[in-house]
C-alpha cells in the first residue's frame, strides 16, 4: 500500500469523525413532541395597559382647547404629569360640564377634573386628594358696579337682583341653600358654560355672575372686556378641588396610585412650576 495514500486517508477520517461530536453538541434538534409541548406552554401574562377616559370643558386657564386643537390648561397639565408617573395614557373628550357629568354617571368617562366633593357625588364617584383650591367671586358690569354695594350674594338676591350660575356647578353650602329656597331660586339664571354666563351678563339678563376668579379674569382679558366687566368685592370661601373618578369604571387602587403620583409630583417641585406658569 502506498504510505502517502494511507496517511492522507487517516487524516481525512480523523477530521470527519472528530467534527461530528462537536456539531452534535451544538445542534439543538427538537422532536415533534417537544415542539408541541413548548407551543402549549402559556406565555407570561402581561399587565393590562392603564388607560383613562378623561372629560374636560372650556374653562380657561384650567381646561380648554388650545393651539392646534390640543387640550391645554393647568388642570390638564397636572393630570398629564401625574398620569405619566403612573405609566397611564389619557383619552381626552371635550364637552360642557353638564354633558360630561351625564356621561360620567353613565360610566362613559373615567375621570373629570376641577370637581368639588359633595355627598351626592360620592354616591357615584371616588375622589383624589385635593390638587388645588378655587375661589368664586361676583363679576358685574362696570357701569353698574356702584349700584351693588352688597356684602354677600344672599343680600344681592334678597334685593331681587339676578345672578348667573353654571348648571350643575357646586358653589358651596351658602349658594346651595339659596338655590334650594323656592323664593330665592328665581333670582338665579343658569348657563351651560362660563362664556355663556358672561354673555348673559353683557346682555343685561342678569346683574352679576359667579365665576372662578381666575376664569373670569381670563375671559375678560381674552375678549377685551376690561371696559365692560369688572370683579366685585364679594368672594365666596376658598374650597379644595379634586379629581373625580367613576366608581363604575375605576378601582380604588387606581385612585391610590394617582394620589401617590400626585404626591411625587408635588415633592419633586414640578407641581409648583406648573402653578407658577399659570399665575404669572
Amino acid at each position: 500500500m502506498n504510505v502517502q495514500y494511507f496517511l492522507c486517508s487517516a487524516v481525512v477520517c480523523l477530521l470527519l469523525f472528530g467534527c461530528t461530536p462537536a456539531e452534535t453538541q451544538n445542534s439543538a434538534v427538537m422532536t415533534p413532541d417537544a415542539v408541541a409541548k413548548v407551543a402549549e406552554t402559556p406565555s407570561e401574562p402581561k399587565a393590562a395597559p392603564c388607560q383613562l377616559k378623561l372629560g374636560f370643558e372650556s374653562w380657561e386657564p384650567y381646561q380648554y382647547v388650545g393651539l392646534e386643537q390640543q387640550a391645554s390648561g393647568l388642570d390638564i397639565e397636572i393630570v398629564q404629569a401625574v398620569a405619566g408617573r403612573m405609566n397611564c395614557s389619557l383619552v381626552l373628550q371635550h364637552g360642557t360640564w353638564q354633558e360630561l357629568l351625564g356621561q360620567f354617571r353613565q360610566g362613559q368617562l373615567d375621570v373629570l377634573l376641577g370637581a368639588s366633593k359633595t355627598p351626592a357625588r360620592e354616591e357615584f364617584a371616588l375622589f383624589s386628594e385635593p390638587y388645588r383650591a378655587e375661589q368664586f367671586q361676583l363679576f358685574v358690569r362696570k357701569d353698574d358696579a356702584s349700584k351693588y354695594n352688597f356684602a354677600s350674594v344672599a343680600e344681592m338676591v334678597a334685593a331681587k337682583h339676578k345672578v348667573g350660575l353654571i348648571s350643575d356647578y357646586y358653589y358651596g353650602e351658602q349658594i346651595s341653600a339659596l338655590y334650594d329656597d323656592d323664593q330665592m331660586r328665581p333670582q338665579f339664571v343658569e348657563s351651560t358654560m362660563s362664556e355663556q354666563n358672561i354673555a348673559v351678563l353683557l346682555d343685561d339678563q342678569v346683574d352679576a355672575v359667579l365665576e372662578d376668579s381666575f376664569v373670569g379674569a381670563a375671559i375678560i382679558r381674552r375678549k377685551g372686556l376690561e371696559q365692560q366687566i369688572q370683579p366685585h368685592q364679594v368672594k365666596l370661601p376658598e374650597t379644595p378641588i379634586y379629581v373625580m373618578f367613576s366608581k363604575s369604571t375605576v378601582q380604588p387602587e387606581q385612585v391610590s396610585s394617582f394620589n401617590e403620583a400626585l404626591k411625587q409630583l408635588k415633592d419633586s417641585g414640578d407641581y409648583q412650576l406648573l402653578i407658577g406658569k399659570y399665575q404669572s
